[in-house]
């Protein structure tokens, strides 16, 4: 498949300190590609690369067959970037944020009703363009930069700790807008939230003091590491019968009753997912779940020498 983005040995140092050093990765066009390490590992730097903000000390970056150093004009038209903090002025309202974004982008203000809002309405932002940031709670003012990146359609979409702040809802809106455009846009995201990321990304790379120590799929990963997972099934009826009927699933290892809701541990999402091809889904209410906190997984991945 044709690269969208390609790592040829960067290195970015501060303080003769190496926070990257000789990464070569390739990333698919069209793929949802994670970055996952503790602080410090170099996630953040490594997505200012990619967003042609911060440039490599060593090596070169190619973003749709373009060195980045080189075509900085072009490649800035196709690709959005999410901070991990605020990029709105507080001192302009929704709708102004929004208008300067898009002339940015290009686009008229008589552009605004169709470029713009259809992005405001998916994040159910209305209500909230005539005011002025500093009034906005966290998680507002996390979807009104989300919407500036969105506008315009970018090809690819660059996100550092994008789910940070928000509440249960508007995340679903979010990953419902991957999941829409897998396979059209190339997202790159980094997360400490693991549970999320291991369900959403097509692969995943995981740092270690700037040198990539893991670089496959989900399914490569759970070969290498245990990754229990906990799910939560809240039936229309609990009862003794619907305990007993999970019994007989060889993948669950544990069961936990809890009335109308079943918790049931596997050994990891994939065989959570084949459970929940054994059940009657008909009678379901509701589907959660969640994977080893992220520090449990690196703990794992790397023997206890990270």
């Amino acid at each position: 498949m044709e690269a969208s983005i390609t790592l040829k040995n960067v290195s970015k140092h501060f303080q003769k300190k190496y926070v990257l050093s000789g990464l070569s990765i390739g990333i698919e066009k069209g793929s949802t590609f994670a970055i996952i390490g503790r602080n410090g590992a170099g996630k953040s730097t490594l997505l200012r690369i990619l967003s042609t903000i911060m440039k490599p000390d060593k090596g070169v970056v190619y973003i749709d067959g373009k060195d980045i150093t080189a075509s900085t004009k072009e490649v800035k038209r196709i690709v959005a970037y999410l901070p991990d903090h605020d990029i709105h002025d507080p001192w302009l309202t929704g709708r102004e944020n929004l208008l300067k974004r898009a002339a940015y982008l290009g686009f008229p203000k008589e552009k605004f009703q169709s470029v713009v809002m259809p992005v405001v309405k998916m994040f159910e932002l209305e209500d909230e363009l005539d005011q002025y940031p500093v009034t906005y709670s966290k998680g507002i003012k996390r979807r009104m930069d989300i919407v500036q990146v969105l506008i315009g359609d970018p090809e690819i979409i660059i996100f550092d700790e994008p789910t940070m702040g928000l509440d249960y809802y508007t995340r679903s809106i979010l990953f419902r807008y991957i999941l829409e455009h897998k396979g059209r846009k190339t997202f790159v995201l980094s997360s400490n939230e693991f549970s999320e990321i291991q369900t959403i990304a097509d692969r995943w790379i995981v740092l270690d003091h700037g040198r990539v120590r893991f670089d496959g799929t989900l399914e490569n990963m759970v070969a290498q590491i245990e990754l229990p997972f906990f799910g939560n099934i809240e039936f229309q009826q609990g009862g003794d019968s619907l305990i007993e009927s999970f019994r007989s699933i060889s993948e669950i290892k544990e069961i936990r009753d809890m009335g109308k809701t079943i918790q049931i541990v596997t050994d990891n999402v994939l065989d959570f997912v084949n459970v929940l091809k054994k059940i009657d889904l008909s009678e379901v209410l509701s589907i959660s779940g969640s994977s080893i906190h992220i520090e449990d997984f690196l703990e794992k991945l790397t023997g206890g020498g990270y």
